[in-house]
């Protein structure tokens, strides 16, 4: 049974891309690709690629798209929470740690005492340990970000000026992830501001955080929460792409990331090796006890290429349909 022409019916499904040369409907698909013949017609001829100068300046103009959509009042909301979120896990591991002697085995743990907090680590411990805070929620906002483009169907209105979507979706992540990068460096600044100011407070000596040991261990710590929340992002924007709803998709969001992998935890001992969003936070934390680095590290490349093909495969094969 053939596929009704639904362009015969609305010329406005097919709109003139910015260069004025390849139409396209919503779905990206240029006239002969996935359009039939009239009975009678002749084939029609097979037409090149959408003109704009390929795959890299349509990722590049995504990019630059997606900036200028960034620069609006809800991303200074979301940059501030990601701040307040680090300056207050920093308050927190300073409050909370024990006058006694140290009795983790780990002096780089999430909440050590406060002889642990004079070691190098200190001046990143209140940062490292709310990046399980900050990656969760990149991963709620990442996933309401893309299920509102098609709720409001403004998704259609950019497939219309660019039908390749996966070099769209590429642009918008470079983006995303550079002012991560960006918003991770103020989080870092204010919850290093507190950390000193805690210090002073609590009595803890500052002297070793001014070494260079302690220089490695912030550039080490700030790559480590870089990369666990550029995961939490695609996994958040995949889960967008796949369910398209933004209430949806921020509920699984919040109960899978929150309560759910965390009961399981409590049930299943390995559970902190393999369920992604404590994989995520594992890489964030520099590791566990069990897998070190490096198994954690490696297990969550494999987790975001596998959210990222699902979430392209689906904006690239499904139909828009909002």
């Amino acid at each position: 049974m053939s596929t009704p022409d639904l362009t015969a019916r609305d010329p406005n499904l097919h709109v003139l891309n910015t260069h004025g040369l390849t139409t396209h409907d919503l779905n990206g698909r240029a006239p002969g690709k996935g359009t039939p013949a009239a009975p009678g017609a002749p084939a029609p001829r097979r037409r090149g690629r959408p003109a704009g100068g390929g795959r890299p300046r349509a990722v590049s103009r995504a990019y630059r798209a997606e900036l200028h959509k960034l620069r609006r009042p809800g991303t200074a909301i979301a940059m501030g929470a990601l701040a307040a979120l680090s300056t207050l896990s920093t308050v927190l591991s300073f409050a909370l740690a024990d006058d006694g002697p140290p009795t983790f085995d780990d002096p780089t743990s999430l909440l050590p005492p406060l002889p642990a907090l004079a070691t190098p680590a200190g001046l990143v411990l209140g940062f490292r340990a709310g990046s399980t805070f900050t990656g969760m929620l990149l991963l709620v906002l990442c996933a309401a970000m893309v299920a509102t483009e098609y709720g409001q169907g403004t998704i259609r209105v950019i497939f219309m000026r660019e039908p390749r979507r996966v070099s769209w979706l590429a642009g918008r992540m470079a983006a995303v992830t550079g002012l991560l990068a960006v918003a991770l460096v103020g989080a870092f600044l204010l919850s290093a501001a507190t950390a000193i100011l805690m210090a002073q407070i609590r009595g803890v000596d500052t002297g070793q955080w001014w070494t260079a040991a302690a220089m490695r261990q912030v550039g080490k710590d700030y790559l480590n929460v870089l990369v666990a929340t550029t995961f939490f992002a695609i996994a958040g924007t995949a889960l967008g792409l796949l369910i398209r709803s933004t209430t949806t998709a921020v509920l699984v969001g919040v109960v899978w990331t929150f309560p759910l992998e965390h009961i399981i935890q409590n049930a299943w001992l390995d559970a902190t090796s393999w369920l992604p969003g404590l994989v995520f936070t594992d890489i964030a934390t520099g590791g566990n006890a069990v897998s070190g680095y490096r198994g954690p590290l490696l297990l969550g490349i494999g987790y975001a290429v596998a959210f990222a093909v699902a979430g392209a495969t689906s904006l690239a094969r499904r139909d828009v349909t909002a």
